[in-house]
């Protein structure tokens, strides 16, 4: 019993590194050479954990092996686009000028009700907004709206909105982020005081979080969101 269990253990931590060194596509959408490859893996894995009369060698080696073929296609995808377009295929376009091309939709073996799905993951209820879609090597859909249907720029509107970066959590769950802190430039104390002001303590903060303009995002458990100046703007540095 020890022996099934020290085995199963050890697969699924190479399963786990496995996955981690193939990079983080690998979590998401897959490229059709990626999905083969993670499909394999879960079968050679799974024959030696759940018969001990196979060796462990018999799931460990194929597992090596396929990770030295995944990245050598990685490299030579990444070196040659013809090799690339090999493995992975191409982009298709199948709205252009607001006009859905049924022929290419077919090509890719794609329905309009895949088509329509796609958009609303994009974020467009109705087709008649869009004004290119394409269909990705992964089979992810991108969109984009039709001219008309595109929000003005704020440079087009002849405004500066400043730099906008990443907001950074200060307090997650009631637990303060230290690192988080110091890329901002500020510290323990600072943030204690400035809860304290508001009659909390960190522990009682469900998210706070500190925006590149110095504002800072407050909220307690079943509370409304609170937004303020925490930081003046020009002493924001990250």
């Amino acid at each position: 019993m020890f022996t099934l269990f020290f085995r199963g253990a050890l697969l699924y931590a190479v399963m786990i590194v496995t996955m981690r060194a193939l990079g983080k596509r690998q979590l998401g959408e897959l490229e059709p050479y990626e999905l083969a490859m993670t499909i394999l893996l879960a079968d050679l894995i799974s024959s030696p954990m759940e018969s001990v009369s196979t060796p462990l060698l018999h799931g460990l080696l194929p597992v090596a092996a396929m990770f030295a073929v995944h990245g050598g296609i990685t490299l030579a995808s990444l070196r040659w686009d013809g090799f690339r377009a090999l493995v992975s295929g191409k982009p298709a376009v199948v709205i252009r000028r607001g006009r859905i091309d049924r022929g290419e939709l077919d090509r890719l073996c794609l329905s309009l009700s895949d088509l329509l799905e796609g958009l609303r993951g994009a974020g467009f209820m109705d087709p008649a907004e869009v004004g290119t879609a394409i269909v990705e090597a992964n089979g992810a859909i991108s969109a984009f709206p039709a001219g008309g249907e595109r929000g003005p720029k704020t440079s087009e509107l002849g405004l500066d909105p400043g730099y906008e970066g990443l907001p950074l959590a200060l307090v997650m769950d009631g637990r303060v982020q230290p690192g988080n802190l110091a890329r901002a430039g500020l510290d323990r104390g600072w943030l204690d005081g400035l809860l304290a002001a508001r009659g909390l303590a960190a522990r009682e903060v469900l998210l706070a979080s500190l925006d590149t303009r110095g504002r800072m995002t407050l909220q307690i458990p079943g509370g409304p969101p609170v937004r303020f100046q925490a930081v003046p703007p020009e002493e924001v540095g990250w």
